[in-house]
């Protein structure tokens, strides 16, 4: 019977494991972030091709755990800053309270930042008149200041400020119309984007630790 005897330092093994260990951690980590990094990209193109708009892109986030070293339990959050994104992820009907006045396609859509609706209308610019029509949605009118040659011509904040000031001669011209509720249909799967980037984990991590 041949024996075989192996002595090595002590803390050899411990060390072999500990280095095994601290590999598996970084690639855990490393596929995480990478994943996340993937999904957030392809999330942010999913939102621009929906026509939502580059801040609406923007405010898509990615949080990667823990902040700092690595874990095998690595996770990555997805999430936006809007509170009101999930609406385009699932669809949704927005009803008005009674009523949900939305600007017309020739009214300015907003004032300095915001959005133009008749409460900051009323506030910053000047009062609305209420025309109810049988059978038919009702309208906000506003004064406008009529253009020199009294024929119509796009409605600006400014025209619609010099109208309240009673600059001029003016025209009462309708700006909001009134609904009861409205639909949004789904726009965006970033549902789904996520899901595609976590069934990458595996071959990421596979990735990773061959290059460890």
């Amino acid at each position: 019977m041949t024996r075989i005897l192996y002595r090595s330092e002590p803390g050899i093994f411990e060390g072999a494991f500990m280095a095994t260990g601290e590999a598996m951690e970084r690639a855990a980590q490393a596929a995480v972030k990478a994943a996340g990094e993937q999904a957030k990209a392809d999330g942010k193109a999913n939102i621009l091709s929906a026509g939502l708009g580059t801040r609406f892109a923007n405010a898509l986030r990615l949080n990667v755990y823990p902040k700092k070293g690595s874990s095998l339990r690595a996770a990555a959050l997805i999430y936006h800053k809007i509170p009101y994104a999930g609406v385009f992820e699932e669809g949704a009907t927005i009803r008005g309270r009674p009523t949900l006045w939305l600007p017309l396609p020739s009214t300015p859509q907003k004032y300095g930042r915001y959005r133009l609706t008749p409460e900051r209308y009323s506030k910053e610019i000047g009062p609305l008149q209420y025309v109810k029509r049988p059978g038919k949605s009702p309208l906000l009118f506003a004064k406008v200041k009529s253009t020199k040659s009294g024929k119509g011509s796009r409605v600006t904040l400014s025209r619609l400020k010099a109208g309240t000031r009673g600059q001029g001669k003016t025209t009462a011209v309708p700006i909001f119309v009134g609904i009861d509720s409205v639909k949004i249909r789904k726009r965006l799967d970033i549902t789904g984007i996520v899901r595609k980037a976590r069934d990458r984990l595996a071959d990421l991590y596979a990735e990773n630790m061959r290059s460890e």
